[in-house]
């Protein structure tokens, strides 16, 4: 772990280690890979870290620290925000990926066929709607015949669910 007293072998300076490897590294990992992320922080905070001056690895423990190092609970409190928003931003991403390809794979599919009752239904609604817009609804234009009539007569057997205006 970081933050230890330590005496460089490299360049002589004595004081206080810092964590190995990149803090930004470790945010990328855990936004986007959540585990190896955890790796990673896990080895950065592992042995005695490296040297504040010059930063190498070749240290040694010394007792020659005399005030107290801040721990790094702050730090540990952000990765794991972030490892909460990674694991999010992960799961946003698949339920997008996967909305992609299969409405690539849904993109030539055949339209699903209809009943014979979902087409007249249909040719009955859209007849309807012919009616209303000639004014001739709920009678025809004679007076005596119910456009409803008219149009069930019409739509018996409908093959695409269209009303075909007479």
């Amino acid at each position: 772990m970081a933050n230890k007293c330590i005496k460089c072998n490299n360049c002589g300076h004595v004081g206080w280690s810092k964590n190995r490897g990149n803090f930004l590294i470790t945010i990328i990992l855990l936004i986007f890979f959540f585990v190896p992320g955890v790796i990673y922080e896990i080895w950065r905070r592992t042995g005695l870290g490296v040297c504040e001056n010059c930063g190498s690895d070749l240290v040694q423990p010394s007792s020659a620290c005399t005030s107290n190092r801040p721990s790094d609970v702050g730090d540990l409190i952000v990765l794991g925000v972030l490892g909460v928003i990674g694991s999010i931003v992960v799961v946003v991403l698949y339920a997008l990926a996967d909305s992609g390809i299969n409405a690539f794979k849904n993109r030539n599919a055949p339209a699903p066929q209809l009943s014979q009752r979902e087409l007249e239904g249909s040719c009955l609604r859209s007849g309807m709607v012919y009616y209303q817009k000639q004014g001739q609804y709920p009678i025809l234009g004679d007076g005596k015949t119910l456009a409803l009539d008219k149009i069930q007569i019409d739509c018996k057997g409908s093959k695409d669910g269209k009303y075909k205006a007479p």
